[in-house]
């Protein structure tokens, strides 16, 4: 199944102009440790299946479902006999849209959905799953949109019944669920698109209509994170790109080019959340760069 794989990435070719493709996988094979920049959804149809991100060993038994997020290191295990589809999209066809930007930022590395639970995310999933699989295999009109629509929805079920409701509980009453729901979804857009400016709690509190006070809870409530912590992981983030793909920039350009007011906070930030500084972190990256050239 793995094509090409360069240490542990592997690059993934995609079968159709939506970039995305879909396996009938019935080698008995193992797959090592590897990631790539593609989501993947794995579903057994015959047999059985281990999938191990991280410490957790998931086993899949027959139609079970789990997804693995982009960049996600995880290994395979087959059977000695059986099948699975497995679907592997590019994470850039939910980008654009909004609030999906902040929801495949927030989401686990995985989300394991088990047959036997039978609850309605389980079935509304499998139900769009089959959907791609039947479209993916037939050539009908309109074919790539029908699999994007579904796409699509898995992703908005995923945000309202999974990720939001596990993170935060949800103990709102229900008449407010939905206001403060879009309220923290437009405060995740708006830091999206502007964490690179100096905000503040109180302006983006502000702008949502809250007080500080307020503010602070339901998004803590809805993102199972502070403000400044996902403002800070919107800058880290944007620091990890520039210092792999802008060789030539200066540390001090990268912090102030993510959004960093100061090179203390911006060494601080980062070693807190990705455990190096800036500069291993850059050397660290480039020497995995070369092995793989």
């Amino acid at each position: 199944m793995i094509e090409i794989l360069n240490g542990m990435h592997e690059t993934i070719h995609y079968e159709c102009s939506l970039g995305l493709r879909l396996y009938h996988n019935k080698n008995f094979e193992d797959y090592p440790e590897h990631w790539h920049g593609g989501i993947e959804m794995i579903m057994p149809i015959k047999g059985g299946y281990e999938v191990i991100v991280g410490e957790e060993h998931f086993l899949l038994e027959k139609e079970d479902i789990i997804l693995i997020h982009s960049g996600v290191i995880h290994s395979l295990k087959a059977p000695s006999q059986g099948e699975r589809y497995i679907l592997q999209f590019d994470a850039a066809l939910l980008y654009h849209l909004k609030e999906m930007e902040t929801l495949l930022h927030i989401i686990p590395p995985a989300i394991f959905l088990k047959k036997e639970d039978r609850d309605s995310l389980y079935g509304h999933i499998k139900k769009k799953l089959d959907k791609i699989i039947e479209e993916y295999q037939r050539s009908n009109g309109f074919r790539e949109a029908s699999i994007y629509a579904a796409l699509i929805e898995i992703y908005v079920e995923l945000g309202r019944n999974k990720v939001c409701k596990d993170g935060a509980g949800w103990q709102i009453h229900a008449l407010k669920q939905q206001e403060y729901f879009e309220a923290v979804m437009n405060a995740s857009a708006y830091i999206n698109q502007h964490f690179m400016e100096n905000l503040t709690l109180g302006e983006v509190a502000r702008i949502c209509g809250f007080s500080k006070y307020h503010f602070t809870r339901i998004f803590k409530q809805y993102m199972n994170m502070t403000f400044y912590e996902y403002l800070n992981s919107k800058r880290v983030k944007r620091a990890e790109e520039l210092l792999y793909n802008t060789r030539e920039m200066s540390i001090t350009d990268v912090a102030m080019g993510s959004g960093f007011s100061s090179m203390s906070a911006f060494n601080r930030t980062f070693k807190m959340i990705k455990h190096c500084s800036p500069s291993d972190y850059r050397k660290i990256k480039q020497q995995m760069y070369e092995s793989e050239e």
